[in-house]
């Protein structure tokens, strides 16, 4: 494989790249479900996933291009919590939990302020990149979940450039310029790796920085929008960066 030109700073992305967020999500209904007195069941915890991503939708939260979700993203990002449970509510009136919607949304995120489950192959490939790299994460979030879930990976990273603390949400190029000043590097020294097109490759391209597709799922890219490289498993980086 060919070995991608030198860098001396590599940027990744936090969730679906480092971080199984499936896994912590699933983790948190759970713990949630159980100091609420809830009846768990796959059912139930099924039916939470799936009013999760339907929320999120809803909301536009996949939506980061538009300007208007980027101004609000932070706000939208806590209040879709109170919408999964206005449906979970809905679709099983007998759980009888304490709480509205709003208030069990907010314990929902307490609950996600966990140390995160590492994608395969994370922390192999930190740890043997950290030796040549400074490394960053580059994150849309909110920030006390985003460093608590981080803390394991803490170690490795010379900083965490999280959305909720720059103002600001990736692909902006007000996201990748603060991250730029803040670590006082140019463009062209950076790699930036992560899973989402839009948010990730899209917004490095626009600022000027080389970026790594992480794309596991092999699934077919937007033929707008092209990555400098793509890999299957972040243990490819360890390879192509040496």
């Amino acid at each position: 494989m060919q070995r991608l030109r030198d860098y001396k700073y590599i940027l990744f992305d936090a969730d679906h790249t480092l971080l199984n967020y499936l896994a912590d999500e699933r983790g948190a209904y759970e713990r949630l479900y159980a100091s609420l007195g809830v009846k768990q069941s796959e059912e139930l915890l099924l039916a939470s996933r799936k009013h999760s991503e339907e929320s999120w939708t809803d909301a536009g939260l996949y939506q980061v291009s538009l300007p208007s979700i980027q101004k609000q993203y932070h706000t939208l990002y806590r209040t879709h919590t109170e919408e999964i449970f206005t449906r979970v509510f809905a679709q099983f009136p007998n759980l009888r939990a304490p709480y509205s919607a709003k208030q069990t949304g907010l314990m929902f995120l307490k609950e996600l302020e966990h140390t995160a489950i590492a994608i395969d192959g994370a922390v192999e490939t930190l740890e043997v990149l950290s030796k040549n790299y400074r490394l960053g994460v580059a994150t849309n979030g909110l920030s006390v979940m985003q460093r608590a879930r981080l803390v394991d990976m803490q170690k490795y990273f010379d900083k965490l450039f999280i959305s909720e603390e720059l103002g600001v949400i990736k692909p902006t190029n007000a996201f990748f310029e603060k991250v730029l000043k803040e670590w006082g590097i140019n463009a062209n020294e950076c790699l930036m790796v992560g899973d989402s097109l839009h948010s990730d490759m899209l917004g490095a391209k626009c600022a000027g920085m080389d970026c790594c597709w992480f794309n596991p799922h092999e699934i077919d890219r937007d033929n707008e929008i092209v990555p400098d490289y793509e890999i299957r498993d972040l243990r490819e980086l360890i390879a192509l960066l040496g």
